[in-house]
């Protein structure tokens, strides 16, 4: 028999806080549901709290596995195997659901494939946040497949059609990568997948990593402060306006972070500015000295041009350098030469001027009327002769 609609909810080690997700699974306007509870390695605190529902409710089903390698991904997969109803809704064991969250689903899933309730999340100080995500702008949808995560598990919901023609269905995530980001990114990578969002506010999300270092104490209480709120009637009729506020409020804090990071990015923009024009004066100076290094290139060139050339006249002027080097020997030879005769000379110089003669000329030049006494003894001398 087919029904209206299946709950997974997969459990862990939260234990207590089972309790209060499995009531507000039953406490729904639509009854004709099955809930799948799926144990991924639970303590024994959780069997015990399973128990009562499954024997109080036949709509309750306990699948109690083994430690699955992540967080049961495969187990999610075998149960809705055996899910008989026409829609598929999950809700994390430490989150809740208001009453009406799977007539919202009911009514999105009419025209679309995979949708999800608006993604509240309620912060420590109970103040309450949300996530922009609209999946009828496609930027939405590129924008989970490119491994952003803007859908709680327990927002999610899709059509049992839809995931029976998926290529794999739920399965061991990788490391790195949110298991319930890993199966959303199945449903966006079909192109036939219709995609809608809600703006109705019908989850509560409770983050469990802003709640590091809480106790299992510490969590049971909150979720029992807000489970009291859920069934006033008052209260319940005034948090769509208070999640209004909320959302305003917070629309108004990104509007003015909006603001601010335009003049930053002005800011940023200018300085873009002059530093791309000091790029664009050290790209000129970088030509320059670019076409100075051609010059030099050019230089050197010419250089080794010159150099080859002069390497090339080297045998020639080698020859000429030899034939004057034996020129120049035989200078210096002949010079030798001279030298040696002029020492000869004045030695027979110096030898005759220490001759007895010699020295008789010397004192005879300084008699008076020497010379012209010689002159008339020669004439005498020279008379006899000729007689």
């Amino acid at each position: 028999m087919t029904l209206a609609a299946t709950v997974i909810i997969p459990t862990f080690d939260h234990g207590p806080t089972l309790r209060y997700s499995v009531h507000s699974a039953l406490a729904q306007t639509v009854k004709d549901i099955e809930v799948f509870v799926i144990g991924d390695g639970v303590p024994e605190i959780t069997r015990e709290i399973v128990k009562p529902f499954i024997k109080e409710d036949p709509r309750v089903r306990f699948f109690d596995h083994p430690k699955d390698v992540r967080q049961g991904e495969v187990y999610r997969h075998a149960a809705l195997a055996e899910a008989r109803g026409e829609i598929v809704c999950y809700l994390s064991d430490d989150d809740l659901w208001l009453p009406h969250h799977i007539e919202t689903m009911q009514e999105l899933l009419k025209n679309a494939d995979f949708a999800h309730a608006l993604p509240l999340r309620v912060d420590p100080d109970g103040s309450i946040g949300s996530w922009n995500v609209d999946l009828a702008i496609p930027g939405f949808r590129q924008f989970h497949l490119a491994g952003n995560n803007t859908i709680p598990l327990s927002c999610g919901a899709h059509t049992m059609a839809m995931y029976r023609r998926l290529p794999h269905g739920w399965r061991t995530t990788p490391r790195n990568i949110w298991t319930d980001l890993y199966m959303w990114q199945q449903f966006f990578s079909q192109p036939d997948c219709r995609l809608a969002s809600g703006t109705q506010p019908t989850v509560l999300h409770f983050p469990s990593p802003d709640r590091k270092g809480w106790t299992l104490d510490q969590r049971v209480t909150e979720l029992d402060h807000w489970v009291k709120k859920i069934v006033d009637s008052k209260w319940y009729q005034n948090f769509p306006a208070q999640v209004l506020d909320s959302i305003v409020r917070d629309r108004a804090q990104i509007s003015f972070q909006s603001i601010s990071m335009q003049e930053y990015i002005g800011h940023l923009q200018r300085v873009g500015q002059e530093k791309t024009n000091e790029i664009e004066q050290l790209r000129q100076q970088l030509h320059e000295v670019m076409n100075l290094n051609d010059q030099l290139i050019k230089g050197r060139e010419q250089l080794d041009l010159q150099l080859h050339q002069l390497r090339q006249q080297n045998p020639k002027l080698q020859q000429q350098t030899e034939k004057l080097r034996g020129t120049l020997q035989s200078a210096q030879r002949a010079k030798e030469n001279l030298e040696t005769e002029y020492a000869a000379l004045k030695n027979e110089l110096n030898a005759i001027h220490r001759t007895a003669t010699w020295r008789l000329r010397n004192r005879f030049s300084r008699v008076p009327m020497a010379g012209t006494l010689l002159r008339w003894v020669a004439n005498v001398l020279a008379g006899r002769a000729a007689r």
